[in-house]
């Protein structure tokens, strides 16, 4: 393992925490919800976000890196403001939903602009299920 990771070690690296983090975030904010006796399918999204963390464990080590968590303080205070934004909407469904949308967006945009598909057709698939996945969550979210 070199000490500079190359740009698809960085991807890599840089989706799985995304995986995490809004995983991590979906669960937080809907027991946020739950508490308030809102329905919702954010643990549903949760549960499914968190299949994909082992198979992206797996091709950053395939690509010769260590996996790695996200920062748990980071995570607590994106929490924290998902809560406010809940606390201030006038809708705070809609208002959970729409965080959880802003924070997919970043590996969104991750997962479409990345190369790591080309390295080959086993990440590529992989790339697939999640950006399925991704699709499914905004389309379920979009509809509650």
């Amino acid at each position: 393992m070199s000490i500079i990771r190359t740009d698809a070690q960085a991807d890599a690296l840089e989706i799985l925490k995304l995986i995490i983090q809004t995983a991590d975030f979906y669960r937080a904010m809907g027991e946020q919800l739950s508490a308030e006796n809102i329905q919702h399918s954010l643990f549903a999204i949760a549960d499914e976000r968190e299949t994909f963390i082992e198979s992206f464990q797996h091709v950053i080590k395939e690509l010769g890196d260590l996996p790695s968590t996200p920062d748990a303080d980071r995570e607590w205070i994106e929490e924290i403001g998902g809560k406010l934004t809940q606390l201030f909407a006038d809708n705070p469904k809609r208002a959970i939903e729409n965080k959880c949308l802003e924070k997919d967006e970043l590996l969104v945009n991750l997962v479409n602009t990345t190369t790591l598909g080309e390295h080959s057709a086993d990440i590529k698939q992989q790339f697939d299920a999640l950006n399925q996945h991704l699709i499914s969550s905004k389309v379920r979210l979009a509809g509650d």
